[in-house]
């Protein structure tokens, strides 16, 4: 049986095309650099898994330096010599490595690797990732969601024309900036979407309780199909209060990290959405666990991201993919960064406002080696705290 025999990790900045900003900071600027790392993982047969993680230091606590000093310290250790089809058991040592706190311990990390793992699995088996999963190959494109960064009615109206000019149909926005704005935005977005596009506001933890009530209750009625994370995440009460003051469709995500996080939320009947995140959950396997808390809720999903690379953009799609998942999906890494040098092909399976896979083995995309090595170690020259391996 083919075990883990080596695992690489390769941490890199990639160039910021548009400045992406949200309630609780900033994904990064235009001119800037977004960190990413990714994780390269080959077994005793000489087969090879991608993963990738994207770190958002606003988001959440961990970072280009912690992600990559994790898994090469911490989390590789752990796994090497482990059978590469034995996931159950490549989660109890990534957690043993790495215990949790509150919530999962280090998920961008852990997600890195437990992605890698998945990918090296399917291409053994070749088979593509939602064939895997136990899908079907004939179930391959997922609409993508497009989101809007403008806070006035004359902005959002040009993004959305551009939008629209790419294919897209399903348009999301970033609320908690001012009551007055939130309910200007959804009020223009509302009045240009064409029919069946689903409109999708994500606050990022960013209001109080007061203003979340006002605002959700304009929501609803100017018909948001869904708020995202109207609350900080370790206020479970303050959801419990706003689901009593408004019937809009609520979702969570920063609260939502492990599968017990989600159990928590949906069987307080708060949520009325899963949001599929996999690299905030740790990975393929922990979100493959919170699947299937919300199909016995009976929860419907939502596809979303950390402005991940196109290798989890479309990892992630694989996974929706598998259980009949088709859209909307907001996975906006294009919009905001240039990853041109690492998948020069991108834009044969990203076009129309959609993903479309192929029926290659494993997740189906790997990054061009060589050009990611050579952006590894400028990301390692440019600072201290990434020596190389």
């Amino acid at each position: 049986m083919a075990t883990i025999q080596q695992i690489e990790v390769f941490p890199v900045r990639l160039p910021m095309i548009r400045t992406f900003t949200f309630a609780s900071g900033s994904a990064g600027s235009a001119g800037g650099t977004a960190p990413h790392v990714f994780v390269k993982i080959t077994d005793s047969e000489g087969h090879v898994g991608w993963g990738e993680g994207r770190p958002v230091p606003q988001w959440s606590y961990e970072t280009l330096e912690t992600v990559a000093s994790t898994i090469r310290h911490h989390l590789a250790p752990a796994i090497v010599g482990l059978p590469v089809t034995d996931r159950w058991e490549l989660q109890r040592r990534l957690f043993r490595a790495i215990g949790r706190g509150p919530s999962t311990g280090q998920p961008i990390a852990k997600a890195a690797v437990d992605m890698a793992v998945h990918d090296l699995c399917a291409k053994a088996a070749n088979m593509t990732l939602r064939a895997f999963l136990g899908g079907s190959d004939q179930r391959d494109t997922v609409a993508l969601s497009y989101t809007l960064t403008g806070h006035d009615a004359a902005s959002i109206r040009s993004e959305m024309a551009a939008g629209k000019a790419e294919g897209f149909i399903h348009f999301n926005f970033k609320a908690a900036v001012a009551p007055e704005t939130d309910i200007e935005v959804a009020e223009t977005v509302r009045a240009e979407i064409e029919p069946g596009g689903f409109l999708w506001a994500d606050a990022n933890q960013g209001f109080e309780l007061h203003a979340a009530r006002r605002v959700a209750q304009a929501f609803e009625a100017i018909g948001v199909d869904v708020l995202e994370q109207p609350l900080p995440a370790d206020q479970f009460h303050q959801m419990r209060a706003l689901r009593q003051s408004t019937a809009i469709p609520l979702a969570v995500d920063e609260a939502s990290v492990s599968p017990a996080d989600f159990f928590h939320y949906a069987a307080a009947g708060l949520v009325d959405y899963l949001v599929i995140k996999v690299t905030r959950s740790g990975g393929i396997w922990p979100t493959l666990q919170q699947m299937g808390v919300a199909a016995a809720a009976g929860l419907p999903l939502l596809v979303s991201g950390l402005t991940d690379g196109f290798l989890t953009k479309v990892a992630v799609c694989q996974v929706a993919l598998a259980f009949g998942f088709n859209g909307p999906a907001a996975l906006n890494g294009s919009q905001f960064t240039d990853e041109s040098l690492l998948f020069p092909h991108k834009a044969q399976m990203e076009y129309g406002g959609a993903v479309h896979l192929t029926d290659r083995p494993g997740i189906g995309v790997e990054p061009d080696e060589e050009a990611l090595r050579d952006l590894s170690r400028q990301a390692q020259r440019s600072s201290i705290w990434l020596p190389s391996p």
